[in-house]
């Protein structure tokens, strides 16, 4: 079931990649399958109204359906971070450092709201701005609630992934995760994840200078954060 499922998105950002459409020919060879499972499978996202063929032996191309699904998925941050903002401005106030939320998008992660401290010296992070899970603060935190984007990462960055393992289960094991410089130079992060029905949907992060974020203070950071998130949960 699992394997049909990745074969099934295998095939629509085949298509994806082509925007004149793809023949079933080369949607097969990109996915490394054999013609009559390729086109069971197209069969089955053309019924569900996702991919499209105008006529017999005519390119696949994609339809307004996925589009609709991320309109949705648009909708849901927009009400996470309306949820969450005054959580982040309050963890600013508390801190003295830059606070931001991000969800996981792909192999990176997507900030979608941050609140920047008032110091001369700070942290600026853009909210639309990405970074890789992997080697991140944000990033453990999310991964360590969310096993199917380790498993998809371990499939796609078997060496990144290798290397952050023992980091991502210690994350699972503190329920936060902590960067002191090394993804940047000079900045640590704290990060802990915001969770629904038991897998992480989004992280809440705070960075900024090292000189003023050592490690002891980072883990008070994150128990900071933690009690945040445990408070919106009671309300």
């Amino acid at each position: 079931m699992i394997q049909s499922v990745q074969r099934a998105f295998q095939l629509l950002e085949t298509i994806a990649a082509a925007p004149r459409g793809a023949r079933l020919s080369d949607i097969a060879d990109a996915a490394g399958l054999n013609r009559s499972t390729t086109h069971n499978l197209l069969a089955t996202l053309q019924d569900l109204g996702y991919i499209s063929q105008p006529s017999r032996g005519s390119v696949y191309t994609l339809t307004d359906g996925l589009t609709e699904l991320a309109r949705g998925a648009s909708a849901t941050d927009d009400l996470l971070r309306e949820h969450l903002h005054p959580i982040l401005k309050k963890i600013t106030e508390d801190t003295g450092e830059t606070c931001y939320l991000a969800v996981p998008a792909s192999g990176n992660y997507l900030c979608l709201d941050s609140v920047e401290a008032q110091a001369p010296l700070r942290l600026t992070i853009p909210v639309g701005g990405r970074e890789p899970l992997l080697g991140t603060a944000i990033g453990h935190a999310l991964l360590a609630g969310r096993p199917d984007l380790c498993q998809r990462l371990a499939s796609d960055q078997p060496a990144a992934w290798k290397a952050s393992t023992d980091i991502v289960e210690q994350a699972r094991i503190d329920g936060y995760a902590l960067d002191t410089g090394a993804f940047h130079a000079d900045i640590s992060c704290a990060a802990v994840p915001v969770r629904e029905s038991g897998r992480a949907r989004a992280a809440i992060g705070v960075a900024g200078p090292t000189t003023r974020l050592p490690e002891e203070r980072l883990h008070q950071i994150a128990a900071l954060i933690r009690n945040a998130i445990d408070d919106t949960h009671r309300t």
